[in-house]
């Protein structure tokens, strides 16, 4: 059911919709873009992981996971 509103008021609300559906829109777009930024990290961490096994088995090492807890403390420098 329509309410009986006087243009100012429609105005208004016209505006505000317009807002929250270009924030919607934004919003939206901005999860698309983690999404692919999140993508690329994940595949560049698959080959990272490759070519760390493709080394240790050059070295002659055993292939094992990363821990990723030690790795980042060595990137801090610690």
């Amino acid at each position: 059911m329509l309410r009986n509103i006087d243009d100012m008021q429609q105005w208004e609300l016209e505006m505000e919709l317009s807002q929250c559906i270009g924030w919607l829109i934004a919003s939206r777009n901005s999860a698309a873009e983690a999404e692919e930024c999140a993508r690329k990290h994940r595949e560049a961490e698959e080959e990272a992981l490759a070519q760390i096994s493709k080394v240790r088995q050059r070295l002659g090492l055993p292939d094992s996971e990363i821990d990723q807890s030690s790795n980042s403390s060595a990137l801090d420098g610690a």
